[in-house]
């Protein structure tokens, strides 16, 4: 039995304002008393120090909830609720803000809310509704969420709301809002309609004056059907992941104060002119779809625009170049234009001199000229990674004052030499995977880092660049640090030598030293003192300089020879004479793209070919030059002292390179016929 307050506690406490259940507990039936107990009670809900009942069926106690006036706040979210009870609140009649989000409902009954007169807020999110009864809704209501349910119509549920501003709709099984908004609402400001099936909108929509917010993306709208162009009170509109193809050159003709456009992932080919009248957008995501052709002036007179996103597009060509500088207005921050099919800029950005960041990633732009960059004070990022450059000689004749940071990574850019001397204030340089062979110190010379007017260092990164492998690189690297430049990179050098290697067959690696060469050099305790990381690793891949080893065959032949006599052990018993080992002179490092492997060894000259003496018969005393493959970490730690001096290079052993294919495990030495030969003689003299 529930128990019921005291005269005391009814002094103690005033008139309750607010119920909240705690969440997943509408299934017990079991009642506790006293007030110590309160945070350990197991029934449905708790009000101050009180337990109530539930029916073990899983509703609400209709008695349980009589004489509260004044309650105005009732929750019973997170629960396992099916059904509202129709006449639940008869006794209070003040509650203004209803919460079921997070429950089992399925329908909600005609009379349920009828007796709420001041309801405002009703929350039914997230349950599994399938049916709202007509009429079911009081007319009072200023926010209605019908979000994450599985409704595929509003029955109407909406007309008579006039009093109504937020809306969501969202995430639903809806295929159309015809005949379900408020009629000319003077009210409505927000709806979200987003994640459900909606392929055309409503012509409600063009009488709500005061709409200010609309979400529909994740639907399946084709156009908007010209029913925007008066939205004037509009300033956000997101209806990205559409099929929308076409826009109309008044679409939206009024709504001057739309700041935040979101078109992406449809399927426009072209803008047609429709921005124009857009005098306070600020943000306009126009990426994933079918642009061919862009031209700046759809923007035009745009002056609040900060960020323009044409990513992803199949953009080839950039039109309506802005010549006036005064008129154009533009004060565009962000331009987005990565992804696209550009080989040129054509100097079509000029006018856009308030640019900070400047995106054309992911093209195939094969030059860079003074005009694409001119007027461009205020630019701080540019990315030109992914495209087909091969210089930016051109970056020394356009100044760029404002210029942090840029990224040529993923080009063919060869030489650098004088590129940046347009770039004052240079802090980040991304060169990695180019075919950089030579890097001028003249390209530092007229550029100091500074941050927000602090002086830095430059850093150069130059992993997997040929520039890397040069035998010069520690004379550049301590160059380079007089220039407040640090160099940073790993790359992949190939070293061709021999080693003489006293076996008929190719050694195997030594794969049980593979373990202790993995151990890490560096104690992995904390240290009193920050050991600085290295900023250039080379990693040296010995090639083989392939020697003709004998045939196997003819080893074969050898092999199978008859076993000599006993008379012929001390023959056998003499050293042999073998051939001076072949030491390979290893020349300047290479690339490691540079590198072509070839399955089969070189054939080697005649005079070269060791081959042992008929008489001897010794195959196991040849001394065969051949090949094994070895990787050496070389790194230079960039610590330059007073007199610039570079630190000679530390040489650490590390694991042989994978991508020989070389056999896991050592194989066992083969059995030669000196050795069978020198057991029977054993067994004879036995």
């Amino acid at each position: 039995m529930a128990r019921h307050p005291t005269s005391q506690q009814k002094q103690q406490h005033p008139p309750l304002s607010c119920i909240l259940f705690p969440p997943h507990q509408l299934f017990n039936g079991k009642s506790m008393s006293g007030p110590a107990r309160s945070q350990r009670c197991c029934c449905s809900f708790v009000i101050r120090n009180k337990c109530f009942p539930i029916d073990p069926r899983g509703q609400l106690p209709v008695d349980t909830f009589q004489n509260l006036p004044r309650l105005e706040y009732f929750s019973a979210s997170e629960n396992r609720l099916e059904e509202i009870p129709a006449d639940m609140f008869q006794h209070m009649p003040n509650v203004g803000t209803l919460d079921f989000a997070k429950g089992n409902l399925r329908f909600i009954n005609g009379n349920t809310f009828k007796s709420l007169q001041n309801l405002r807020h009703l929350i039914v999110a997230s349950n599994l509704l399938q049916r709202i009864d007509a009429d079911t809704m009081p007319r009072t209501l200023i926010s209605l969420h019908y979000g994450h349910n599985n409704l595929t119509t509003l029955n109407g549920t909406l007309r008579h709301l006039d009093e109504l501003k937020l809306l969501f709709a969202n995430d639903n099984h809806l295929t159309s809002l015809d005949d379900e908004l408020p009629l000319a609402s003077p009210n409505l400001m927000t709806i979200f309609a987003q994640n459900n099936q909606i392929d055309h909108l409503p012509i409600e929509i063009k009488y709500l004056k005061n709409l200010d917010s609309l979400f529909l993306h994740g639907n399946r709208l084709k156009s908007f059907d010209g029913l925007l162009a008066r939205s004037s009170q509009l300033t956000k509109l997101v209806a990205f992941d559409n099929e929308i193809n076409h826009l109309r050159r008044d679409e939206f003709i009024e709504a001057e104060r739309l700041e935040d456009l979101q078109l992406a992932e449809n399927k426009l080919t072209n803008l047609n002119g429709s921005l124009q009248n857009m005098k306070g957008l600020i943000i306009a995501n126009f990426s994933y779809n079918l642009l061919n052709e862009f031209s700046l002036q759809e923007v035009t007179g745009l002056r609040k625009l900060r960020i323009l996103d044409l990513s992803h597009n199949k953009i080839e060509k950039l039109t309506g170049r802005m010549e006036n500088l005064v008129d154009s207005g533009s004060i565009i921050y962000e331009l987005r234009l990565q992804h696209n099919l550009l080989k040129s800029l054509d100097g079509t950005l000029m006018g856009l001199n308030n640019l900070k960041i400047l995106n054309v990633a992911h093209n195939m732009l094969e030059t860079i000229t003074p005009d694409d960059l001119i007027g461009m004070e205020n630019l701080e990022h540019l990315d030109l990674s992914f495209n087909k450059l091969n210089t930016l000689e051109e970056l020394s004749k356009t100044f760029l004052p404002s210029l942090q940071s840029v990224n040529a990574s993923y080009n063919l850019l060869t030489t650098m030499d004088k590129d940046f001397h347009g770039l004052p204030v240079l802090c980040t340089a991304d060169l990695s995977n180019n075919m950089i062979r030579v890097l001028s110190v003249d390209l530092v010379s007229q550029t100091r880092c500074s941050n927000h007017g602090v002086p830095n260092k430059l850093e150069i990164f130059l992993q997997e660049n040929p520039v890397l492998c040069d035998e010069s690189l520690p004379e550049l690297v301590s160059q380079m640090e007089s220039f407040h430049t640090r160099l940073i990179g790993i790359a992949h050098c190939i070293v061709p030598q021999q080693i003489p290697i006293d076996s008929p067959i190719f050694m195997q690696p030594p794969i049980p030293l593979l373990k202790p060469l993995l151990q890490p050099q560096i104690p992995m305790v904390p240290a009193p003192v920050m050991i600085q990381q290295p900023s250039i690793v080379q990693i040296l891949v010995p090639a083989p300089m392939m020697v003709q080893p004998p045939a196997f065959a003819d080893a074969a032949a050898g092999m199978l020879q008859p076993i000599p006599s006993v008379q012929g052990i001390q023959d056998l018993q003499q050293p042999p004479v073998a051939s001076p080992p072949q030491i390979a002179h290893i020349p300047q490092q290479q690339p490691y793209d540079e590198l072509k492997y070839d399955a089969q060894p070189e054939p080697a000259a005649e005079s070269e070919t060791l081959a042992p003496p008929p008489e001897e018969n010794d195959i196991a005393k040849i001394i065969t030059p051949t090949t094994t493959t070895m990787k050496t970490i070389l790194e230079f730690k960039n610590i330059i002292h007073d007199t610039y001096s570079a630190i000679p290079p530390e040489v650490l052993p590390m694991p042989l390179d994978k991508a020989q294919g070389l056999a896991t495990e050592p194989e066992e030495p083969p059995e030669t016929q000196q050795d069978q030969s020198v057991d029977d003689n054993d067994e004879v003299e036995h």
